[in-house]
This record gives structure tokens, C-alpha cells and sequence, in this order.
């Protein structure tokens, strides 16, 4: 028979932690805990979908569009991954003029990016777009006659913008900050309901994350985790990015959702539960 404390071990709630550095703020200190009362599981963003619908895992940092398909979950409220105004990492690049732009290459990787350039698009713009997966580098879609613009995430997209400063390059979150005047929500933490996890454990993590920003910059450099220099990821840790929150956060995030429910992205009865 098994002893009490394999079984302990055994039955521990899973945390799924992805593996990008705009999420450490929120992650380092769970990682990084002493007398961990969980386990941690390491995911790609879809992957951490999947288990959270599943039941594999308890709780798991999801993408904004998400937080409306997986069913019997918590939102943990006071802390999240936003932007006030320009994020630097969600870009759309193009060669044209936007009101020339009829075919749009989405990123593979990112739901709620690819959900707020059509939002921007037919909502603010008023233009309707063809669009369509794109799974090369950003330049060999670019440089292809299928797209007049792609959609790019992350430290691809921040070094990509980076090197080509010709190109028209147009920051989502700071479009949806000239269109709503309101900051745009990309992440946040949901906990299966049936988890024993406390909410409190992320937002301590979270509060302390922000305090102590500057120490998991420098691990993240340390342990060159980004392909970005040391200055680019302060920069885009402290000034494109933002982990609280609050009423202006919650305004911008219910807006996108009702948005997304308007153009059939997700289910017009989702439902928000803020713990």
C-alpha cells in the first residue's frame, strides 16, 4: 500500500505555467515557492486550454478569448497580462497601406490576437478582410502574394519590428487603446472550480511579482530565457506591459468579449466568474 505522503504528492493541484516571459511576473514566485502544497506543469498556451477543459489541471494563465470556452472556471481577479497603450508584441506588418489591405495572415499561435485584428478591423476600420493561417516566417509571408499583412506575437514580432523599420507595422493594443480608450486585457489566471487552489495564492504571487519585477528581469537574462536583450525585456516587462486588474481593465476586457460575441467568435451565453 502506498504511504500517506506519495499519495499526498500524489493529489496535488496542478498549476500550468506557460512559457513566455510576459507571464513571469505572475509565475516566478509560484515556480519558485518553498513547500510547494502544488505541482507545476509547464504548457503551451493551447495545450493548457485543453487541460483546464479536460480536468488535467487546476489552474493555468489562458488567453482573453479563452476565458469564454472553458466551462466551470474561475477568473482570479486583481491581476492580469495587459497594455495600457502600446505593447510592442502583437503587430501587424504590412507593405501596404492599411485601407489597401484585403488578406490578412493570422498567427497560428495566438486566438485573442487573431480575434482583436477583426475586431479592429470591421469594428473601428470598417473594413472587411479574407483571412487565413500563416505557418512560415513572417517575411516569407510577407514577401508571398497571399498576404497583404500578418498578423505576429511575441519576441518574434518585437525583434521582427526591431529590424525591418520600414515596413508599416501597426500595434494592436495601442489601436484598441485609440479605439476604446481603453487598455486591452491579454491573459489572465482561471482555477477550475472544483479546485481546492485559493485565488489568493496567484494574487500574492502576482503582487509580489510587480514589486520584484526587476529581479525576474535579471533571471530572465541570466538564464536566457528571451532572445531579447536585457534592455528590450525591462522595456517591455515595465513599459508595454501592465499586471494589474482593475476597473479600466475589466471595462476593456467585457467590451472585447462582448465584440467577439457580436462576430460569432464565442458563445453569445459565456460567462465571466471574477473570484
Amino acid at each position: 500500500m502506498p504511504n500517506s505522503a506519495s499519495n499526498l504528492k500524489k493529489h496535488k493541484p496542478i498549476i500550468s505555467v506557460i512559457p513566455y516571459i510576459n507571464a513571469k511576473p505572475l509565475t516566478y514566485f509560484l515556480e519558485n515557492k518553498d513547500n510547494k502544497d502544488y505541482d507545476i506543469s509547464y504548457n503551451y498556451p493551447s495545450d493548457c486550454i485543453e487541460k483546464l477543459k479536460t480536468g488535467k489541471i487546476d489552474a493555468g494563465i489562458v488567453s482573453s478569448i479563452a476565458i469564454a470556452k472553458i466551462p466551470d472556471t474561475n477568473v482570479v481577479d486583481g491581476i492580469c497580462i495587459a497594455s495600457h497603450s502600446s505593447v510592442e508584441s502583437v503587430l501587424l506588418f504590412s507593405r501596404k497601406e492599411i485601407e489597401e489591405t484585403k488578406t490578412i495572415g493570422l498567427d497560428p499561435n495566438s486566438g485573442t490576437s487573431n480575434a482583436l485584428i477583426k475586431i479592429l478591423m470591421e469594428k473601428w476600420k470598417n473594413k472587411k478582410c479574407n483571412y487565413k493561417f500563416y505557418n512560415t516566417d513572417i517575411e516569407t509571408a510577407l514577401n508571398s502574394k497571399d498576404y497583404d499583412a500578418v498578423l505576429a506575437i511575441g519576441d518574434r514580432a518585437l525583434l521582427f519590428g526591431t529590424q525591418n523599420p520600414s515596413l508599416i507595422k501597426i500595434d494592436l493594443a495601442l489601436e484598441w487603446n485609440h479605439f476604446t480608450g481603453l487598455p486591452f486585457v491579454f491573459a489572465m489566471w482561471l482555477i477550475k472550480k472544483d479546485s481546492s487552489l485559493s485565488p489568493e495564492i496567484f494574487r500574492e504571487a502576482g503582487e509580489k511579482g510587480i514589486q520584484q519585477i526587476d529581479t525576474i528581469i535579471e533571471s530572465i537574462a541570466f538564464n536566457g530565457e528571451s532572445n531579447l536583450t536585457k534592455y528590450q525585456i525591462k522595456k517591455y516587462l515595465k513599459e508595454n506591459l501592465h499586471y494589474r486588474f482593475g476597473s479600466k481593465e475589466r471595462k476593456g476586457l467585457m467590451l472585447f468579449l462582448k465584440y467577439c460575441a457580436e462576430m460569432g467568435l464565442i458563445p453569445q451565453n459565456y460567462s465571466l466568474n471574477l473570484i
